[in-house]
């Protein structure tokens, strides 16, 4: 009886736990089937689901007429779904062989536990037809789009490049990234275990939209002509770098901007990361004498110096505790022969009648020490002295254009706000953004930033540049039949902390025409080899770019051109004269048939302008000074030997009576004992020759100090 009550409690114990196991069991379905219906229901749906995103094709760049600069073409790309694939080891060894990759690569990417794998993007034809024709289980071909630059290098500084996924990476294809990218669209579609498509199953497609389009300022042909000019000026000049800017002055546009070396955006990391570099930008150098454009500017506008004003230069100027040299002894002459000849201590004097506050007003003003807002990614603001650092020395050196370091953007801003009356203007880079359809969304009108110096101060600025080129040190930048205002500029580069004579910046500066300036153009040249003067290497370069763009664009000529008359008269070397009575001296001189002009009082000429063995036109006016007759036998004046060769010098000296000591090569810099010292007869006369610091016409480029 116990043993079948044990078993009976045994048995209704058991009975009891099934039961409470089918009612957990009954209750966790309950919960699983009917309070998270919805939630487990969307899980085993995500499941299923395969999401494929659409990627939007990249809006295209075109310039200002609508030529395309940046494209998009389609490729394919080799995916996998390797729960299709049933033989990794015989898939990955044939595709490995088709895409010219390594098989464990391949082979790793065919055994992962996933639905889509990329194999390889963006593959060129070629490739796609062999991957095509193995007809692999598990293996697809997937149409992508990619950035293409029809023009190679063109404008690539500007343009920039995009990655794999269409991403910009520099240039504007980064700074506009987001108006050129678009937004994704996607397709969703059931799968089974496998991957593989459930006919009739859930499906949903939403549309990519494709980014914007951008319409640059630039045109084609001119940025065209600009490119072509730095590839010749390069070969001519084996220069490191060179940098051509054309802006139309009126509205800031920039319709032209290249570099030296660049890179091909098709191709980007297949040249060093430098040549990526936009130098029109970022580029910091001293600018030499295309800055004195600002000083003149400047000093009209607070009518510091009139254009009919003399200076007297003597081929250099003591300011404070240094000597700062000019190229030559330019002896007297008017402002507009001053900047006709750019001469640096007319420069100086008319730079130091202002107060320094004054002065760095007026270059803020311009724009130098801010960056100029261009959009172009990695604009530099150069590199301005603190005021409480400026003494005159400082400010003597700055008015000619060292001491200070700009960029080139900052400079074709500068000249175009002279040629735009006085008018600076933000410098503009892209004049549209349009839809996917054509339709304008955004336009950029012209930014005037401020009114720098007066409509009056602008146009007389204009007028002296325009006897740059007409007559002065630009004269390789005349178009005949076209009146063009321009500035010459040589800069001796800073090395160590100290200028060196064998590494310079050429450039030259311009606009036109006059009267109605449609151009401006600026030509940087970065360490020429051989001649490397602004009127020599860049003054060339500037006109056959402003020419071929004046033409292009259908500006006709405003004068007739020049008959070219042939100068039959012979040059002539003007004789040494210092040290003799002034009736004596005139006599040499009437005999070369050179007139002259006397200034000081005294028994004897102790000083000359043009200083003895320079080669000069004939008829030119040599400037002679007067002084006191010798006070004892045996003593003479020492002349200025500045700017004379070795062989001009150790003439001049003998026919004295001193002795040279020469040191260096070149032309004269400094001298010792100084210019006009009286001293014995036979003395010795130390001289420094340096290479010479300028161009043939005259302009300043050497070092800024002498102490």
């Amino acid at each position: 009886m116990k043993q079948t009550l044990l078993m009976r409690r045994r048995i209704a114990i058991f009975l009891l736990l099934v039961t409470l196991a089918y009612s957990g069991l009954a209750a966790r379905l309950f919960y699983l089937q009917v309070l998270n219906n919805a939630r487990y229901r969307s899980e085993a749906l995500a499941q299923r689901l395969r999401e494929i995103e659409i990627q939007p094709k990249r809006g295209i760049i075109t310039d200002r007429n609508g030529k395309k600069l940046a494209i998009n073409v389609s490729l394919d790309s080799v995916v996998v779904n390797p729960r299709q694939i049933s033989d990794p080891e015989k898939v990955a060894r044939e595709l490995a062989a088709a895409l010219e990759m390594p098989v464990d690569q391949v082979l790793a990417k065919v055994k992962k536990n996933t639905s889509f794998e990329w194999v390889q993007r963006k593959i060129d034809p070629a490739k796609a037809k062999r991957v095509r024709d193995l007809k692999l289980d598990g293996v697809y071909l997937v149409e992508e789009s990619e950035r293409f630059y029809p023009n190679g290098t063109l404008a690539a500084h500007v343009l920039g490049f995009a990655g794999i996924d269409n991403q910009g990476l520099e240039g504007l294809e980064l700074v506009y990234d987001k108006e050129l990218r678009g937004t994704p669209g996607r397709f969703i579609g059931e799968t089974d275990a496998y991957g593989r498509e459930i006919p009739g199953g859930k499906k949903q497609y939403v549309p990519s939209k494709n980014g914007d389009n951008l319409v640059l300022t630039l045109d084609e042909v001119i940025q065209h002509i600009a490119e072509r000019e730095l590839d010749r000026v390069m070969q001519e000049t084996q220069a490191k770098g060179a940098t051509i800017i054309v802006t139309n002055p009126r509205t800031g546009e920039i319709l032209a901007l290249a570099n030296r070396p660049t890179f091909n955006p098709n191709k980007p990391l297949a040249v060093p990361e430098i040549n990526r570099r936009n130098l029109a930008v970022w580029y910091n150098y001293e600018p030499g004498s295309t800055f004195k454009i600002v000083t003149a500017a400047a000093a009209i506008e607070d009518g510091v110096v009139k254009e009919s004003d003399r200076f007297y230069c003597r081929g250099g100027l003591q300011v404070a505790d240094h000597y700062i040299g000019c190229v030559a002894a330019h002896g007297s002459q008017t402002f507009a022969e001053v900047v006709k000849n750019s001469c640096n201590v007319g420069f100086m004097t008319v730079g130091l009648r202002m107060s320094k506050e004054r002065f760095y007003h007026y270059i803020t003003a311009f724009g130098f020490g801010s960056v100029p807002g261009s959009d172009l990614p990695g604009e530099a603001e150069g590199i301005l002295l603190p005021l409480d650092r400026v003494g005159p020395v400082e400010q003597a050196n700055i008015s000619f254009g060292q001491g200070i370091a700009v960029t080139p953007l900052q400079m074709i801003t500068m000249v175009g706000a002279i040629a735009n009356h006085g008018v600076l203007l933000k410098p503009q880079i892209v004049r549209e953004i349009r839809d996917d359809s054509g339709k304008v969304i955004k336009s950029f009108a012209p930014v005037e930033v401020r009114q720098v110096v007066s409509p009056s101060t602008a146009d007389r600025v204009t007028r002296l540049l325009e006897g740059v080129v007409e007559e002065g040190t630009g004269r390789q930048a005349k178009i005949p039949g076209y009146r063009l205002a321009g500035k010459t500029g040589t800069a001796q580069k800073i090395v160590g902390g100290h200028y060196v004579s064998d590494k310079h910046v050429a450039s030259f500066i311009g606009f036109g025409p006059v009267d109605d300036p449609r151009l401006a153009v600026l030509v940087v040249v970065d360490e020429p080899k051989g001649a490397y003067y602004g009127g020599v290497v860049a003054a060339p370069v500037f006109k056959r770019v402003m020419e071929d763009s004046l033409r292009y664009l259908g500006i006709p000529p405003s004068v007739p051109p020049e008959e070219k008359k042939e100068n039959t008269e012979p040059a002539v070397e003007v004789p040494g004269v210092v040290n003799l009575p002034p009736e004596a001296a005139k006599k040499v001189l009437e005999d070369r048939g050179l007139p002259y002009k006397l200034e000081g009082e005294g028994s004897v000429i102790i000083d000359q302008t043009p200083p003895p063995g320079t080669v000069v036109a004939p008829g030119t006016r040599i400037i002679l000074v007067q002084g006191e007759a010798k006070p004892s036998p045996g003593v003479v004046t020492v002349p200025n030997l500045r700017g004379q060769t070795i062989r001009q010098a150790a003439q001049t000296l003998a026919e004295i009576g001193l002795t040279l000591k020469p040191v260096g090569t070149g032309l004269a810099v400094r001298q010792d004992p100084a210019p006009r010292t009286r001293v014995p007869a036979g003395s010795l006369v130390v001289v420094e020759f340096q290479p010479p610091t300028a161009d043939e016409q005259g302009e300043g480029a050497g070092p800024p100090t002498t102490p």
